[in-house]
């Protein structure tokens, strides 16, 4: 667990030189692999849509609560162009992997590995998402995770999906 704790302020050691992207902004473009797929994914694919982009990683416990209960956020809203973009941080393509063998997703998991999009974005804590209206404009940031918040982003996403 203490590794764990040390590669998180490495990591955020690294990218709090970034200042965070706040509500407001436009999102930072990104072009990355995702774990299932040969083709990158870029968030500028999704304009159009809202599009919820959450950083996550194996060793990060809320993940583990997070990432399941986004399947139904993004079944629940799939058919009002709704995407969820859920970008890992590991170093080790193996970790994540064995990470989304136990918790399967149905949406889109990419492979940041360097951080180059968390640094981008001035990730401040894990997980950490951003929710991006049609336009390409964050609208909401979130940083950590309980399961209580899943309310309060379906609010955040139906309100931004009706402004359409």
């Amino acid at each position: 667990m203490s590794w764990c704790l040390g590669l998180a302020a490495a990591l955020f050691a690294a990218v709090g030189a970034v200042s965070a992207v706040e509500p407001g902004a436009a999102a930072p473009g990104f072009s990355l692999m995702p774990f299932s797929g040969t083709q990158t994914v870029r968030l500028s694919d999704y304009r159009g849509k809202v599009v919820l982009v959450d950083f996550w990683a194996s060793w990060c416990g809320s993940c583990r609560q997070s990432l399941p209960l986004y399947n139904d956020l993004e079944a629940d809203y799939r058919a009002a162009d709704f995407a969820i973009l859920a970008v890992n941080l590991d170093e080790a393509a193996d970790d994540a992997t064995a990470f989304l063998r136990e918790h399967p997703v149905s949406y889109m998991a990419l492979q940041d590995p360097q951080g180059n999009v968390a640094q981008a974005f001035g990730l401040k804590g894990m997980p950490s998402s951003y929710l991006i209206d049609r336009d390409g404009i964050v609208r909401y940031r979130h940083i950590g995770f309980e399961p209580r918040d899943i309310d309060a982003l379906k609010h955040e996403i139906a309100t931004l999906i009706e402004k359409h």
